[in-house]
């Protein structure tokens, strides 16, 4: 069996074609494998910074029973928290601003939030999606 020269062209044409749609579908699966996996670590670093913020939150009220029990004034307990919850508010902040600053550009779309309650919004949303 003898190959013309137009069966040749469409041969290596059809060769070339594969190896080209083999090396887009590879890369394509890569980036979104990449996205995926931003993804998850994101999920996770969300969830940790809230178990954080729950363990703070238990810690100041076992602070403020201590305090009260111990006779302190209402007046120094409500100062502390007055500042713990100032505390607390910039810790929120400092998170969500270092994640934004610290997120790859070509996976920023993964951080659709700019605040803590919009980050806790997105963490329910992500547990939601992976039930």
């Amino acid at each position: 069996m003898e190959l013309t020269d137009l069966e040749t062209v469409i041969l290596v044409c059809v060769y070339l074609f594969g190896v080209i749609s083999c090396r887009f579908a590879t890369q394509f699966f890569e980036v979104c494998h990449a996205a995926r996996l931003v993804e998850r670590t994101m999920y996770h670093c969300l969830l940790m910074c809230a178990k954080i913020h729950e363990d703070a939150a238990l810690l100041q009220e076992i602070k403020y029973k201590t305090l009260k029990e111990a006779d302190w004034d209402k007046k120094q307990i409500a100062d502390f928290k007055k500042v713990d919850k100032k505390v607390m508010e910039n810790w929120k902040h400092s998170i969500i601003h270092s994640i934004l600053i610290n997120i790859p550009n070509s996976f920023f779309f993964v951080a659709k939030f700019t605040t803590w309650r919009e980050a806790m919004q997105q963490l329910d949303d992500m547990h939601k999606e992976s039930l």
